[in-house]
């Protein structure tokens, strides 16, 4: 019916609420609460609320946060997820942290998985003040 319509307002269950067009290039941080569909490019940093959808012509590179992803484009970073599907067209690169993915025939994902727990984010803090404590570890890094 188009955007002005008298049904304009209501939500479908297939609603994107934000387009990256074709041809539109974002550099920096996109933090939303709806879905997302990107058919262009953008580098940085992704926190969605819900879903994240890849299109054929759509390319990411940076880190991605989002309830669900869909890849049928490229991307290329690390993907916090509780489900992730890569479709044939669609090429992941990186790290997906996700106890749910799915590669379709003809898609293609190189990189590792890591499951959702908060056991990884715990660890790099530590990992952090390991090398506080331990002033060998800093005088090595500073000469080497």
């Amino acid at each position: 019916m188009g955007f002005f319509g008298k049904h304009a307002g209501n939500e479908g269950k297939h609603t994107v609420a934000t387009v990256i067009a074709q041809g539109c290039s974002v550099n920096g941080n996109v933090r939303l609460s709806g879905d997302i569909q990107v058919d262009g490019y953008i580098e940085g940093k992704i926190v969605c609320d819900r879903s994240l959808i890849i299109s054929a012509s759509g390319r990411i590179k940076g880190e991605v946060t989002a309830d669900k992803v869909i890849i049928n484009g490229l991307f290329d970073g690390e993907c916090y997820a509780n489900s992730v599907e890569i479709l044939p067209q669609g090429k992941a690169h990186g790290v997906i942290h996700c106890d749910d993915l799915s590669i379709e025939r003809g898609g293609s994902f190189l990189g590792k998985t890591l499951p959702t727990s908060s056991d990884q984010v715990i660890s790099l803090p530590k990992n952090e003040a390991d090398t506080k404590t331990n002033p060998s570890l800093e005088n090595k890094a500073e000469k080497g």
